[in-house]
Parts: structure tokens; sequence; C-alpha cells
């Protein structure tokens, strides 16, 4: 990606997020919806005293651990930094740590905990749906490179495809 590919980019985000009462609050909203799923098959777990409560509680905090070390040993500089143009929404210059996402990481890691729970068309569908598009806004929003989603997905997978099948 260029710096003017990353401009224009963003630039239609901001447009989109300025038009919205609230603005770039929006954004969230995938990934506030995606941890109150995340809590309510929790909840519904500890109330039927489910047995897979500690793998749906354990796989997610692995892969979110997992990220939150990585991060730092990789530093890799935010799209923001290296373009020296500002991402939508929130930000903060110099933060770095932009590989792997853990907003992708973490949504991925839910998305597979509710779907191990819930293993139905719909729910994978649409679980699978929620991660993706929380995954394109980081990229969207210029909080990401495309690498940096990438890797968080395929590193959730991975991690959620041993904690679950074995």
């Amino acid at each position: 990606m260029t710096r003017e590919q990353y401009i224009r980019m963003t630039s239609r985000v901001r447009r989109v997020t300025d038009a919205l009462p609230g603005g770039a609050k929006w954004l969230r909203v995938p990934t506030y919806l995606c941890a109150a799923l995340y809590i309510g098959t929790l909840v519904f777990l500890m109330l039927t005293r489910d047995a897979r409560l500690l793998r749906a509680l354990l796989v997610p905090v692995a892969c979110f651990l997992t990220v939150t070390v990585l991060r730092p040993a990789i530093n890799r500089e935010r799209p923001y930094d290296r373009f020296k143009a500002p991402p939508v929404g929130r930000y903060r210059r110099g933060k770095g740590k932009s590989m792997p996402s853990r907003h992708t990481a973490s949504a991925a890691a839910i998305a597979f905990a509710v779907i191990y729970i819930f293993p139905t068309a719909p729910v994978a569908a649409g679980m699978l749906a929620l991660c993706a598009v929380i995954a394109a806004l980081r990229v969207l929003s210029g909080q990401h490179f495309a690498t940096d989603v990438l890797a968080a997905l395929l590193l959730s997978g991975v991690m959620s495809a041993v904690g679950y099948l074995l």
C-alpha cells in the first residue's frame, strides 16, 4: 500500500463516519457486539453447567495472550505512523505494535469459541461475518495493514483448531 492509497482509503471511511451522529465511534459497534455475544455464550455455559466452558474460556485467552506477547516483539509500525497521516477515529502516534492485530485475533478467537459451542451453519456464518467486518474495519480505518489482520486470523485459527479439536 502506498501513502496515497492509504489516504484515499481512510478519507472514504472518514467521510462516511463524519456523516454519522457520533462519528467514528460507530466503528466500535462490531467489536462490542462480538464481546456481548461471547459474554452471552459464557453465561449460557455457566448456567447450563456445560463442561465446554473451560475450553471456551482458555482458547480465546491463550490467543489474546499470545498476540499480546508477539506485538511488542515484532513491533511493526502502524500504517498511520508509516504514512504520517491520521487514521479514522482515535489513535496515538508512535504506538507501534501493529502485527498481529489484537482486535482481529480476539474477534476470530471469539468467533471460533461461539461456533464450537453452537456448531450450526447460521451461527458459523454470522460469527465469521462479524469477524470479517472487524478485520476489514481495522484495515479500512487505517489502524492496521492487511497483513496484520491476516496474521491475526491465521494465528487464532490455528490456536482455535488445536484448542477445540484436541
